[in-house]
């Protein structure tokens, strides 16, 4: 019974999506939503005190605004800032030392594990290399 209710719904996805767009929901977005209203669906009717009073397309329309609703507000409060491509415009100290630590990271996963100590000690801890002889053996 619940796969054949899913199956309609599934074939009014269309008119959802552009619900959701109305809402200024992107497609991506859209998606995501409509996937989580569907599993909310379907856990709700497997529980046995859960009584649905519309058509499941309408449960399911409404859960993906409530649902658009909620991740809205949550941008808002969380705004997400996209880089440019060319990052020359960002040229600024931070960058340019941010830029250096992430070459550092790349070498030191290239190295053996023996010389990653190594280095952690002597420059991460300050250890002298009579004391990193002594450890490493």
């Amino acid at each position: 019974m619940i796969d054949k209710e899913l199956k309609e719904v599934c074939k009014k996805w269309p008119q959802i999506k552009r619900y959701l767009a109305t809402l200024d929901c992107k497609t991506i977005d859209a998606e995501d939503i409509f996937q989580e209203a569907l599993l909310i669906f379907t856990r709700k009717k497997e529980e046995p005190s859960f009584e649905l009073t519309v058509e499941p397309f309408f449960y399911i329309k409404n859960t993906c605004k409530l649902l658009w609703y909620n991740e809205a507000r949550k941008q808002q409060k969380n705004p997400t800032i996209e880089l440019s491509d060319d990052l020359k415009e960002l040229d600024t100290p931070w960058l340019q030392k941010e830029m250096k630590v992430r070459s550092i990271e790349e070498s030191m996963r290239k190295i053996g594990d023996q010389c990653q100590e190594i280095l952690q000690l002597f420059y991460g801890l300050g250890w002298n290399m009579i004391e990193i002889a002594k450890k490493m053996g």
